[in-house]
């Protein structure tokens, strides 16, 4: 802890060095009268501020939150004299105001794990000579989750979610061939009456895991932020309807769920997440290549811009028209 003089200390110092001066000439009385008392509290006031504690910083980690909006940050400062917090605060993020007894705010600026802290706090002495500045309360993370868009989906895209959130028995895959073992219940008997005599044909139905989403994101380098914003928009719009989803980043996996537990999961991740490729398919994959602007949805075999999802100003019935020229 380095112990230093305050603009009040430079002065009184400095009028004890003019008593001084008038001292050599006008005998010791200036010296005992004007700069005793200064150095004496001078001195008192270094042993006061050796002598305390160092004081601690608590900062209660905040919830995540999307870009835009704010977060109240609650500090708690233990010190033993008067003291003074400034609070260092990393990219992505803006303090709102001055910090005020007992915090701040701050506004989300940009997605990513997030930095505040650490603090200085700052201590006098009771007459203002000296003061100390002492490094507290370590760093605490602030997770900005991507920016998540509202979806007016395409034809493709709400042919995955409607068969997705099928009921298992329900949810028609295709047909093929019987096999001895498989039920008479799933022959198609329609389909069956066209081909020759004795060659059946069965209902091919989704399995349990068919009735969730894998979604599958890339991004070249510097395209991770457009990635990320477009997989959380499509991994929201799907949990709202019901769905079981799975994420796949270049740096995570999720497990696959349903729910505000398996949204902040995502979220958590795609939030983390840099550029990369991963090695896998999924039911919907998202690419942010370089050298565009443009993200690309791939779903059943189809591929159209993230743009094409977008809802806008317009009315659904307006986009759904749109989306009859574009697709398909």
């Amino acid at each position: 802890m380095t112990v230093r003089l305050t603009r009040r200390g430079y002065a009184t110092l400095a009028v004890a060095l003019i008593a001084v001066g008038f001292a050599a000439h006008s005998g010791p009385r200036s010296l005992n009268a004007v700069a005793g008392p200064a150095l004496v509290a001078v001195g008192f006031a270094w042993l006061t501020l050796r002598r305390r504690r160092e004081p601690t910083v608590t900062r209660r980690r905040p919830v995540p939150g999307f870009p835009g909006e704010t977060r109240e940050i609650e500090l708690r400062v233990d010190a033993a004299g008067r003291a003074q917090v400034t609070d260092e605060v990393g990219e992505g993020l803006a303090r709102v105001g001055p910090i005020q007894p007992g915090g701040y705010s701050v506004e989300l600026r940009e997605r990513g794990a997030r930095r505040l802290g650490p603090a200085t706090v700052r201590e006098t002495d009771a007459f203002g000579l000296l003061a100390t500045e002492t490094t507290a309360g370590g760093r605490t993370e602030l997770l900005v989750y991507p920016p998540v868009e509202p979806l007016v989906p395409n034809r493709a895209f709400r042919g995955l979610v409607d068969r997705a959130g099928s009921p298992d028995r329900d949810a028609f895959e295709s047909l093929r061939e019987y096999t001895p073992g498989d039920p008479l219940r799933d022959v198609h008997w329609k389909s069956s009456a066209k081909r020759e005599p004795g060659e059946l044909v069965v209902t091919q139905y989704a399995t349990p895991d068919q009735g969730a989403v894998t979604v599958v994101a890339e991004a070249a380098e510097g395209r991770a932020d457009a990635m990320a914003s477009a997989a959380a928009s499509v991994v929201v719009y799907l949990l709202e309807a019901g769905i079981a989803v799975e994420v796949v980043a270049p740096d995570g996996t999720t497990d696959r769920g349903r729910g505000e537990d398996a949204r902040d999961e995502a979220l958590e991740l795609l939030a983390r997440t840099g550029a990369g490729r991963p090695g896998v398919d999924g039911d919907v994959r998202l690419a942010a290549p370089a050298g565009t602007d443009e993200v690309r949805v791939a779903t059943r075999g189809e591929s159209f811009p993230f743009a094409d999802l977008r809802a806008d100003d317009d009315s659904e019935a307006a986009h759904d028209e749109r989306q009859e020229v574009v697709s398909p």
